[in-house]
Order: structure tokens, then sequence, then C-alpha cells
């Protein structure tokens, strides 16, 4: 079984990190949380 697409609960400090390093390995990643600012916030640290 081959993973193409992951999901990330949580878009703190750490689940941005794991997302980044996720997508960097070239995986799609999905990045869910209940708080619309804690995604916006994930998508700047990930910018830099």
């Amino acid at each position: 079984m081959k993973f193409k697409n992951v999901t990330v609960a949580g878009s703190g400090v750490l689940g941005s990190q794991i997302a980044y390093q996720i997508s960097y390995k070239g995986f799609n990643v999905t990045v869910y949380d209940i708080n619309d600012e804690a995604v916006d916030a994930a998508k700047t640290r990930m910018e830099r």
C-alpha cells in the first residue's frame, strides 16, 4: 500500500512542522484545525 495523501489534524507548531516535512517528501498534505486563524498562522510559518 502506498500513501499519496496525508491529513494532519492540528496546525500548531508541531502540526505545521509535520505537514511541512511530509509535503517536502512529495506527499499531498491537508491540514485541518478547528481554528481558521491557526491555519493562517501555519501557512505563514510554512512560507518562511
